[in-house]
């Protein structure tokens, strides 16, 4: 069988990267410009491209660098005390599912102050157990995680049922399972492999996205599989053998991602990007039975892209219909309509009845929500994502201010409701740690200037481009999926999840705009670098086999 690899071609030598030559002035290179030429003979990628040697000069690289980084995530997370993220109320709605109930205070402000990792057995009842106000069970992947924490919970002497300490720890070893991934799959020499990897580690301990670890919520999923994809889609590019092994492989990581929450499913354009982007050179094009060759290429990525997108409907098949509800409610009460120049023409396009205008800026708890209107059974005759997608559609002039409110959100990504330290822990009530606030304090920087932001995503979105163009490896690809994954996740959540807990839900969106920073040093490094073609002897002209 013919191997269907068009994007590498054996009749293209290896690339050599090399620092650029540093212009001299009088005869002498300044001291900036020779710590550069330093750094990029340390750090530099070196050779990277097809034919380039890899992973068997790595040997036992990988191990010991997704060791170190699972001890480095245990450390910042249980040392000198336990650090996590507080439930605010909603951790019960997937953690019941094992049978267990959260020993904490009964007051709201008492529990949400400090984290509480106990969870006992319990038998659950009727409505008792799932989404708040139905009873509908939730499903996560997160539930992937939870259960090994549930079975370690009693070796580490932590009681029956789980404790949220040890799946935080499963966490950790998970992630340095992929970090031991990535430095495998990333292209280049030993030393830029372990600075990518590190700076990825430095960029997840960072409290805002760690913290998640050890507590109750499906994000730590939401995270690691947005890295495991990540890993996937590099071993996809390099173009490892078998191939459909590396196809199966996005597709599990893939399939973890979309139904780590709702909001995952936003992934979904992107990956199928990612699969599909098999570029061929000129030399290809000419080959005899090329187009046999580049419609083979297609048919495996395009069967993975339907196999995901089975996933992503099938999981939103299943989703609460009450919480579908809640964040329709919450887009049309307190996303559209408070912000709206004519709320009672809103609510005329809409379908909706003039009365609502009433509950404008409430959300369903509200005193003066909709929901005691007497008209509130046309909100689930009218309203759909459909509708509300049309809504934006056509008036476009909101999506500035939205995307203006969404950029707020996101550079302002602590919970400050929720605490970090348990209750012996001797910190006061709703105390944040803030023990590795690299990406804290950066996006509290862009918040002088949001605009910031969006220039860290432009431009590694066009030095992406620049480096899959030159076809030197996969992580342009990478860089290039990364941002336009980010931007749907921004605007699912703003268009379909309104406002209330924009906080919360624009935590995911954060954490890939914070990956943007390791892949922009990865992006510049390989273009700060010259390419130099190695001398190569004559091609041969055997396919390979699958």
């Amino acid at each position: 069988m013919v191997d269907a690899r068009p994007d590498v071609s054996e009749f293209e030598p290896p690339t050599r990267f090399a620092p650029e030559p540093v212009r001299r002035r009088n005869g002498t290179a300044s001291a900036l410009r020779s710590a550069a030429a330093y750094l990029a003979r340390t750090f530099g990628p070196g050779e990277v491209g097809p034919g380039a040697p890899g992973s068997p000069r790595l040997r036992g690289v990988p191990a010991l660098s997704g060791t170190l980084a699972s001890l480095v995530m245990i450390f910042r997370l249980f040392v000198p005390r336990t650090v996590g993220m507080a439930d605010q109320g909603t951790g019960q709605q997937l953690l019941c599912s094992l049978g267990v109930r959260n020993l904490r205070p009964w007051g709201y402000t008492d529990f949400t102050n400090f984290i509480h990792p106990s969870w006992v057995p319990q038998q659950y009842y009727g409505e008792a157990c799932g989404f708040t106000g139905s009873g509908e069970p939730v499903y996560s992947s997160q539930l992937l995680l939870l259960w090994p924490g549930k079975w370690l919970t009693p070796v580490l002497a932590w009681g029956p049922g789980v404790d949220t300490r040890a799946v935080g720890i499963v966490c950790c070893v998970v992630f340095g399972a992929l970090i031991a991934g990535l430095v495998a799959a990333l292209p280049g020499r030993t030393p830029f492999r372990v600075l990518i990897a590190a700076l990825v580690t430095l960029v997840t301990a960072d409290g805002i996205f760690a913290d998640f670890f050890v507590s109750p919520y499906s994000e730590p999923a939401a995270f690691l599989g947005t890295l495991a994809l990540a890993v996937a889609l590099l071993r996809y590019w390099n173009g490892g053998r078998p191939r459909w092994a590396s196809v199966l492989m996005v597709v599990l990581a893939a399939a973890f991602t979309v139904s780590a929450m709702p909001q995952m499913v936003s992934w979904l354009p992107a990956v199928a990007l990612a699969l599909l982007w098999l570029p061929w050179g000129a030399r290809g094009r000419r080959r005899a039975g090329s187009a046999r060759r580049r419609w083979q290429a297609f048919v495996m990525p395009a069967a993975a892209v339907i196999a995901i997108a089975g996933v992503a409907v099938a999981f939103l098949a299943v989703e609460p219909k009450r919480a579908t509800e809640v964040n329709l409610y919450n887009t049309v009460f307190a996303s559209i309509l408070p912000n709206s120049p004519d709320p009672v023409a809103d609510l005329k396009w809409l379908g909706l009845d003039r009365s609502f205008v009433t509950a404008a800026g409430s959300t369903m708890d509200s005193i003066n929500s909709a929901v005691y209107n007497p008209h509130y059974p046309q909100f689930g005759e009218q309203i759909n994502r459909g509708k509300i997608a049309a809504f934006f559609a056509t008036h476009p002039e909101r999506l500035i201010g939205l995307g203006e409110r969404g950029i707020s959100a996101l550079l302002t990504p602590e919970l400050g409701s929720a605490g970090s330290y348990m209750v012996d822990s001797g910190q006061g009530p709703g105390v944040k740690e803030r023990r590795v606030p690299v990406v804290l304090v950066l996006y509290t920087a862009m918040k002088a200037a949001p605009v910031a932001l969006l220039g860290l995503h432009l431009l590694t979105l066009l030095l992406g481009f620049a480096v899959a163009a030159r076809r030197k490896s996969g992580i342009g690809r990478l860089a290039v999926v990364m941002v336009l994954g980010c931007w749907a996740q921004f605007w699912v959540v703003l268009i379909l999840e309104g406002q209330p807990e924009i906080h919360s839900q624009m935590i995911v969106a954060g954490f890939m705009s914070a990956l943007c920073v390791p892949l922009l040093v990865a992006l510049v490094s390989i273009l700060a670098s010259k390419s130099r073609p190695e001398p190569h002897s004559e091609p041969h002209s055997q396919p390979h086999a699958v």
